[in-house]
């Protein structure tokens, strides 16, 4: 079982949050499909956002083995991930590494990050779960920024916010129309 906790934004700007909680979301996402782990909701990690909490208690609240810890760092069209892998019990470091790389290479970025973290962890990807996040995936960087401030606005639930967030995922389909990633389950049409 793993715990991915809340990115922390280095860049310095506190208008890249909603980046840096979108990389966590996506981390989230791409290790919840390994089977083979238990992976924590990002509703529950997120109350641990800018917490400075021992490890091994944060990850005796969570049930969890292992620790995700890392940061974000946003400058211009590069990204920067360091991440690192924390045994829970013995609060030890299993793996730990930083990956940088263009806008247009993020989810290729993050399906890397997921696959050294399942390895960190001695977990053996099924082919197909390991071609899905080994594949070369480019996006639209302008397309996924839109996206990504669409999920920060409706995960904060507030009518301004509901709006702006469906505006975000307009702008996102209507900047790359081609890419399902960017299509949203929401009901936009009834905004």
């Amino acid at each position: 079982s793993i715990a991915v906790l809340p990115l922390e934004n280095l860049s310095g700007d506190p208008t890249q949050e909603f980046f840096a909680d979108g990389m966590t979301e996506a981390l989230i996402a791409d290790l919840a499909k390994v089977g083979a782990l238990r992976v924590i909701s990002r509703t529950s990690v997120m109350r641990f956002k800018g917490v400075r909490k021992p490890l091994p208690e944060i990850a005796r609240e969570l049930r969890v083995d292992a620790i995700v810890e890392g940061s974000v760092v946003r400058a211009g069209d590069r990204v920067r991930i360091t991440a690192q892998l924390i045994d829970a019990r013995t609060d030890t470091h299993l793996w730990a590494e930083s990956y940088e790389r263009a806008m247009s290479d993020i989810l290729s970025l993050q399906g890397e990050v997921a696959r050294a973290i399942t390895s960190g962890v001695r977990i053996k990807l099924a082919p197909q779960a390991d071609a899905r996040l080994a594949a070369p995936r480019k996006v639209d960087p302008e397309a996924y920024e839109y996206y990504l401030k669409g999920r920060y606005c409706w995960i904060r639930r507030t009518e301004d916010d509901l709006r702006r967030a469906v505006e975000y995922f307009r702008l996102a389909i209507g900047r790359d129309p081609d890419d399902n990633r960017l299509h949203v389950d929401f009901p936009i049409g009834e905004w």
